[in-house]
């Protein structure tokens, strides 16, 4: 009888400590996915800047290129690069 108690107080030994190292591990598991799930909300969050800056960019694309396609500018460049005159225009010429 005495073997037995001595057996159970062995099982139930056991037990405890591998129920303590379950929860240490659940704890472990825990705290690294605490941490890795912080590190990817901040991952996430400088991507998400980096995106706003590049659709800036993008829209600022796009008004530049209506810009340089239209008669506006081509006007200007043909008149301050290519020294070329509008259509009944004199041209004046400095000292």
């Amino acid at each position: 009888m005495q073997v037995r108690t001595q057996n159970n107080e062995r099982v139930k030994t056991i037990i405890v400590a591998a129920c303590v190292a379950f929860a240490v591990l659940l704890v472990i598991s825990l705290i690294i996915s605490i941490v890795s799930l912080s590190s990817a909300t901040r991952r996430r969050n400088g991507l998400e800047q980096q995106l706003k800056e590049l659709n800036t960019l993008i829209e600022q694309g796009k008004f530049d290129r209506e810009y340089y396609q239209s008669d506006e500018y081509i006007e200007m460049i043909a008149r301050e690069y290519l020294n070329m005159k509008g259509k009944d225009e004199i041209t004046f010429v400095g000292k």
